[in-house]
């Protein structure tokens, strides 16, 4: 993960509660980065009223934004009191997504930082219509919080997949990715590889002649064991630069929309970091399975490949 310079905020007017911002000053005292805090509003109640005139609509809208930009004064004033440069800006946009995105663009960010929804009841993460654009399409490191509490990451989790064709070199940012974030926090880092054998039941349907010749002629425990190791060996091989301690590095056998959750809550992972591909899935699984069932904060790191 390159150096994190500079920090786009997205603010949420409908809660005092500023949980992508309180995340954001913890990053920016650290790195010295500075903060920009961003708010996408729309109000068709504004420009659709019949008893006004297009001019009429256009001031109520200009003097609605500069309500906005008030609102948002108040919190850079108690940033600025942090000494963390700070920065406001205020768009009017249907979609908050494309909003985002072409402010990404418009300037060099660095970070993206966006709450997501938290069920008090339930200790669930809602993620929005927004949120699954921007995992799909950001092209900077975005993280997801819900942020509802003052803890830092301790315990950071990369989940990796060094099978995949495209997987190495995103793979090895999304190492540096947690890396990072752990020395911020002084946080431990661990490291998951998920591999999904074939079931007992399908591989007992495979016939003897199908597996004439091959893996002691269809024997499931040896078929088990050398999947491992083949999985063992790719993942060593991936995390062989690194100096990762035994107990923190996770090979697990079964599919990563069941698997990475049950680690993430085994270890109380308070960071969950995860590589998007350029098809805007988690190196071929279903992403929205995984992130469904986490009660973690999300770091989603983009494969900059074509």
């Amino acid at each position: 993960m390159q150096l994190i310079k500079r920090i786009l905020v997205v603010m949420d007017d409908s809660t005092d509660h500023q949980a992508s911002l309180v995340q954001a000053i913890k990053i920016a005292e650290k790195t010295s980065a500075s903060i920009e805090l961003f708010l996408v509003v729309y109000k068709n109640q504004l420009i659709s009223h019949w008893l006004f005139n297009e001019a009429q609509q256009k001031v109520i809208k200009n003097e609605y934004l500069a309500t906005k930009l008030r609102w948002l004064e108040t919190y850079a004033a108690e940033v600025m009191l942090l000494d963390i440069n700070v920065s406001i800006d205020v768009v009017w946009h249907t979609d908050m997504s494309c909003a985002i995105l072409a402010k990404i663009a418009a300037n060099n960010t660095s970070m993206v930082i966006k709450s997501t929804k938290q069920d008090s009841t339930i200790s669930k993460i809602f993620f929005t219509p927004s949120d699954w654009q921007l995992l799909e399409h950001c092209s900077v490191p975005l993280l997801l919080t819900k942020n509802v509490s003052e803890t830092s990451y301790n315990q950071v989790m990369a989940a990796v997949d060094p099978e995949k064709n495209q997987a190495k070199s995103l793979d090895g940012d999304v190492l540096q990715a947690g890396l990072a974030m752990a020395e911020l926090f002084d946080g431990q880092v661990h490291v998951c590889h998920c591999y999904e054998p074939i079931g007992a039941e399908l591989w007992q349907g495979i016939t003897a002649v199908e597996m004439e010749n091959t893996l002691d002629n269809g024997d499931y425990n040896v078929y088990t064991d050398a999947i491992k190791q083949h999985h063992s060996v790719a993942f060593t091989q991936l995390l062989s630069d690194y100096a990762f301690d035994e107990t923190l590095i996770h090979l697990v056998a079964g599919s990563a929309v069941d698997e990475i959750p049950a680690v993430v809550k085994a270890h109380d992972v308070d960071l969950l970091v995860m590589g998007m591909s350029n098809n805007g899935k988690y190196m071929g699984n279903t992403i929205e399975k995984i992130l469904d069932n986490i009660e973690c904060d999300v770091l989603s790191i983009k494969c900059l490949e074509s």
